[in-house]
């Protein structure tokens, strides 16, 4: 049976949650239209479109983009967001397994930390494959949070917290899921498909939160991780992390910064 997660359940936070900081959508947004040297003919594709935050940037600058979604709220949240806007976009809902697109129809496809949620991970892979014009460019992001050797002691806190959230969750017998594939399995993947893999990064910056808010957040079920962990154990593993944290911090008050960036992995000779 194929696993596809739905975030139907935080589709009115998701932006508050994970969105860019102002000025990083755009800094993103027009990396990736210089890096593809788009033109206005260049038509492109997203897996996991969500509410938009890569695609609503592009498509108002007049692109085409197509996406599609299994998350019926998520979409409903980017359409909010081009209403009275000229535009071509079009986000539909849509299995990544089986595209409802025809073969060579798209320049550019993008995948923006989307398959460690999908179990049938290398399919969904193909039909982009398929969907994507011969010498099309592929755009792969597993995730924003990509720490570079600069920052690795800064982030190291940030780190620690989340390695021990995960221990706890461990000695209840209940670790954290993974649904889909890691990033050095998509990108093992793509190199045995004959593809050339470039990394770039499109932005940088750093954030600062309490180690209270993250507590709050885990608390609050904001990360998909956190969705399967059973109700039973769920009470007793966030008194353990507050514990910890008080033992360990002093105060939900204190800091834990961290260095972000956003890396894509430029994929070509694929397609």
């Amino acid at each position: 049976m194929t696993t596809t997660v739905s975030f139907d359940r935080v589709s009115n936070i998701y932006d508050a949650t994970r969105g860019f900081p102002p000025g990083i959508s755009e800094q993103v947004t027009d990396f990736i239209l210089n890096l593809v040297s788009a033109t206005a003919d260049t038509k492109f594709y997203e897996t996991g479109i969500g509410t938009g935050r890569i695609a609503v940037p592009i498509a108002k600058k007049g692109y085409s983009y197509t996406g599609i979604d299994v998350s019926e709220k998520m979409l409903a949240e980017l359409h909010q967001k081009v209403e009275g806007v000229s535009h071509k976009l079009t986000a539909i809902k849509g299995d990544a397994t089986a595209l409802s697109f025809d073969s060579n129809s798209f320049d550019v496809a993008l995948v923006v930390h989307v398959f460690h949620l999908i179990s049938a991970w290398k399919q969904a892979l193909a039909e982009i494959r398929r969907v994507l014009k011969p010498g099309g460019i592929f755009l792969y992001t597993h995730g924003q949070t990509n720490s570079n050797n600069a920052a690795l002691e800064v982030n190291e806190p940030r780190r620690e917290f989340t390695e021990h959230w995960k221990a706890i969750l461990d000695g209840y017998g209940h670790p954290l899921p993974l649904y889909g594939a890691t990033e050095e399995e998509v990108l093992a993947e793509l190199e045995a498909q004959g593809a050339t893999l470039e990394t770039e990064i499109a932005a940088q910056w750093r954030i600062e939160d309490t180690v209270g808010k993250l507590v709050e957040n885990q608390e609050n079920k904001i990360q998909s991780a956190a969705w399967s962990i059973p109700d039973d154990i769920f009470p007793r593993a966030i008194q353990d992390l507050k514990t910890w944290v008080l033992e360990r911090y002093g105060s939900f008050d204190y800091i834990l910064p961290e260095e972000r960036q956003y890396k894509i992995v430029v994929v070509r000779n694929w397609a």
